[in-house]
């Protein structure tokens, strides 16, 4: 079994717990860094917040009806705003939210075009080599989705069948690394997006359908046919969920770090969670219904 250790490889069921401990100490540790504050200068001198989002990866950042961003990480990026006008002495420092697309994300935060990139981002040893990441938002496991009608009960089932996945998300990577350790011979088939995966699953050309389990769940809540189709439980992969920002900046890491413990100190991040997790909204009309992860449970108790 790998060692454990703060940049090193982890097991799915080591890596939360052990991540969270990493995370935490690197946000105690964070006020003695002593680096520049580029991008916190840059934000004061155009006098402007620029928030990169996506729009279409409820719960965490979609639009509404209106063309608004909303949702989880909209809502925690809008606290961690405060904490930045706070740090700055700009108390009506205005925000402008930005789309970004997902086959940009890590072109577009490490560039430094946007200061915050509030989606369902999961940090990655990849991605920590090119950009940084807050404080853990979520804790999340990549599941297999499947059609009912194939009968298909556990991942054992779909030993040498095709799964597909999203191209330039995790799952991309983390499929052929389970199927490789369980010896399970996936075949990977990539779709350019969430509504062609599926498709790709409703017309047999895929036996499975691999995506972080939160991202399923709220795809499933938009269909009308979602009682169709079953998450297996066996887990792919556990990943730690945050907010993404330009590297270097120990000033905006420790805004960003300090405005999201604020928010789990006050209630208002379990309450946020809540509200786009368990109860009804735009983006999943019965509500996803969704139990705090015990690993996030725990990250905010040791915050409090």
């Amino acid at each position: 079994m790998p060692r454990e250790t703060c940049r090193g490889t982890l097991m799915p069921r080591t890596l939360p717990r052990f991540a969270l401990r990493c995370a935490l100490a690197a946000m105690l540790a964070a006020p003695l860094l002593a680096a520049a504050g580029d991008v916190m200068d840059r934000i004061a001198r155009r006098d402007e917040i620029i928030i990169g989002h996506r729009t279409e990866s409820p719960p965490f950042a979609f639009l509404d009806a209106a063309g608004q961003p909303i949702g989880y990480s909209i809502d925690l990026c809008r606290g961690i705003a405060e904490r930045i006008r706070a740090e700055l002495g700009k108390p009506r420092l205005p925000i402008r939210f930005v789309p970004v697309p997902s086959d940009q994300m890590v072109r577009i935060v490490s560039a430094g075009n946007v200061d915050l990139l509030c989606a369902g981002t999961s940090d990655t040893e990849e991605r920590r080599q090119t950009m940084a990441f807050s404080i853990p938002i979520f804790v999340t496991n990549a599941k297999f989705l499947v059609r009912l009608k194939d009968s298909i009960g556990s991942a054992k089932q779909l030993k040498g069948q095709s799964v597909a996945v999203l191209g330039r998300t995790t799952a991309e990577s983390a499929v052929p690394a389970y199927s490789e350790r369980t010896g399970l011979d996936l075949q990977i088939s990539r779709a350019l997006t969430a509504e062609a995966a599926i498709g790709q699953l409703d017309l047999g050309q895929v036996k499975a359908y691999a995506r972080d389990e939160v991202l399923l769940l709220s795809q499933l809540a938009q269909l009308k046919n979602e009682r169709d189709y079953g998450v297996l439980q066996d887990v792919i992969s556990t990943e730690i969920n945050a907010i993404a920002l330009p590297k270097g900046d120990a000033l905006l890491q420790k805004a960003v770090d300090q405005g999201i413990a604020l928010m789990v100190r006050s209630g208002q991040a379990e309450a946020l969670y809540k509200k786009w997790f368990i109860d009804p909204h735009v983006g999943a009309p019965a509500g996803l219904r969704l139990r705090m992860p015990a690993e996030l449970k725990e990250w905010f108790d040791r915050l409090r």
